[in-house]
């Protein structure tokens, strides 16, 4: 029989890469004891499964599923294969009606054999065990906020731990030349983005610098060594949805070692981002 198989894990730690290595032996040592053809490993890595929009070697699989690809699916747990109990009926439902069985090999079920009720349970509990651990997570955001929580990438710093950032140097240079392009000279946000890309400066994850990002590091009072936090709250956690919290809600942290600009060259940049967003919307 032509079988493939799923897996999944949620971060892209080397703990939980580390699982997925080990996820992918164990279904070749299956598809082996059992003389059955392993076509294909399908392997999301760090990819919630609360939702399938991201989950690319997933959607590949049902994709492929419709060609006639393999026979069988097997899958190691019920929450691997999705943690949003929608997705779960669907996917199951999809393969089904395509004559392909689903095999959930912790719990000795299959799709083709077990009642649906059954297996809806199963993904209900799965669902709810991810809500908990959203709920968790969540409070646990909130705690950290308080103490002053670091953004986990930010450019002009290095990350040392939760609550600790170092300033870059090397990038420092870039934050200053950006502040003081736009708070002393003619030029706007997007000239500045093409400024940096003709000398070649990288941004933090090594791509273009965008007329977008320069605004954010104009926008940053961390650049002036205040520390914000609290400014989002997770509505829904199958979504993920966001929103944007009132200001008089956001956490302040005074970090004067965190200051790479002046508060006064700090306070310039937002008085004219004003200026400039008001002109704008005149000329609109």
């Amino acid at each position: 029989m032509n079988i493939a198989a799923y897996c999944r894990v949620s971060t892209g730690s080397t703990e939980q890469l580390s699982s997925l290595e080990n996820q992918k032996a164990f279904f070749e040592e299956y598809a082996q004891k059992l003389g059955h053809n392993l076509v294909k490993i399908y392997a999301d890595r760090g990819i919630s499964g609360k939702a399938l929009k991201n989950r690319t070697e997933f959607l590949s699989m049902m994709s492929d599923a419709s060609l006639g690809t393999f026979d069988m699916l097997v899958v190691k747990d019920i929450s691997r294969f999705a943690r949003n109990t929608v997705d779960f009926l669907t996917g199951i439902r999809t393969l089904k009606s395509r004559g392909i069985a689903v095999r959930f090999l912790s719990c000795h079920m299959d799709t083709l054999g077990e009642s649906e009720f059954a297996l809806t349970m199963f993904a209900a509990i799965a669902q709810e065990e991810s809500y908990n651990l959203s709920k968790r997570i969540i409070f646990g955001k909130k705690v950290s906020a308080k103490n002053g929580r670091t953004p986990p990438y930010i450019y002009g710093y290095d990350k040392i731990d939760t609550f600790t950032l170092a300033i870059n140097e090397a990038e420092a240079l870039t934050v200053r030349l950006i502040f003081k392009a736009y708070t002393s000279g003619d030029l706007g946000i997007r000239k500045i983005a093409s400024l940096l890309n003709s000398r070649a400066i990288p941004t933090k994850k090594g791509g273009l610098w965008t007329a977008k990002t320069v605004r954010r590091i104009l926008s940053n009072p961390i650049y002036a060594g205040t520390l914000v936090n609290n400014k989002t709250q997770t509505l829904d956690f199958l979504s993920s949805t966001r929103r944007e919290l009132p200001k008089n809600e956001h956490i302040h942290h005074q970090r004067d070692e965190l200051a790479i600009v002046s508060t006064k060259c700090f306070q310039k940049a937002q008085q004219k981002l004003t200026e400039r967003a008001k002109s704008c919307h005149k000329q609109k």
